[in-house]
C-alpha cells in the first residue's frame, strides 16, 4: 500500500495532525464520563426522589419529621414528564450545588448570632431534621431559614429526576450538567491549551 494508506502516510498523518487526534479522544473520553455519571447519578436520584415523597406521607410518627413539607407540596403532586431545561437545571441543583450556597455562607459569615437561638428546637418536627449536616455552625434563625429555602430547592430537583425516571431526555441533561460544571470547563480549557502550546 501506498500514500495516504499506506504504514508511512498513515504515520505522517498521525504525525502531521496528532493535535487534532488527541483532542477527539480526550473529548471522547470527557463525553463517556460525562455520560457514565450521569446515568449513575439519576439512579440513585430515584431513591432520593422517593425518600422526599415519603417523607411527607401520612404516617403515625409523621409529626417527628414532616413539618415543612407544605413547601414541597406542589412539586410532590406534579405529573408529567418535565422538559429538558428542568431537568438539566435539576441535575445543576442535586449534584452540582452546594448546601449551603457559598453565597450563603458568605452572607452569614459575620453576621452576629440571635440570643439564644437553639438550631435543634428549630429543626424539631420537620423535615430539616433529617439534613443535621447542613447546619452545623449555623447561629442564627435567618441563617437556618435560609438553608431551609437550599434544601427545598434541592428537594424539588430530586423530584424532577425522579418523575423523569430512567429516560434519555434524563440521561442527556445529566450529561450536559457534568460537561458544564465549572471544573469540567476549566480541566477542558487546560487541555486544549496544553494541546496548543505543545
Amino acid at each position: 500500500m501506498s500514500g495516504h494508506f499506506g504504514f508511512m502516510g498513515v504515520a505522517n498523518n498521525v504525525g502531521r495532525y496528532w493535535r487534532g487526534l488527541a483532542g477527539l479522544c480526550l473529548a471522547g473520553a470527557g463525553l463517556y464520563s460525562a455520560i457514565t455519571l450521569s446515568d449513575t447519578q439519576g439512579r440513585a436520584d430515584l431513591p432520593r426522589g422517593y425518600a422526599v415523597r415519603m417523607t411527607c406521607e401520612s404516617d403515625p410518627e409523621s409529626a417527628l419529621w414532616s413539618g415543612g413539607c407544605e413547601r414541597v407540596a406542589g412539586d410532590i403532586a406534579r405529573t408529567g414528564q418535565p422538559s429538558f431545561g428542568a431537568l438539566y437545571r435539576a441535575f445543576v441543583r442535586a449534584h452540582h450545588s452546594a448546601i449551603p450556597s457559598p453565597a450563603t455562607a458568605r452572607r452569614f459569615a459575620h453576621a452576629p448570632c440571635d440570643p439564644g437561638f437553639d438550631v435543634a428546637a428549630t429543626l424539631k418536627g420537620t423535615r430539616f431534621i433529617l439534613s443535621p449536616g447542613s447546619f452545623a455552625n449555623v447561629c442564627s434563625l435567618a441563617f437556618a431559614r435560609a438553608i431551609m429555602d437550599e434544601i427545598d430547592e434541592k428537594d424539588r430537583a430530586l423530584l424532577t429526576i425522579e418523575r423523569a425516571g430512567l429516560s434519555f431526555a434524563a440521561l442527556w441533561a445529566g450529561t450536559l450538567a457534568n460537561l458544564t460544571e465549572p471544573l469540567a470547563l476549566l480541566a477542558a480549557a487546560g487541555l486544549v491549551l496544553a494541546l496548543w502550546l505543545l
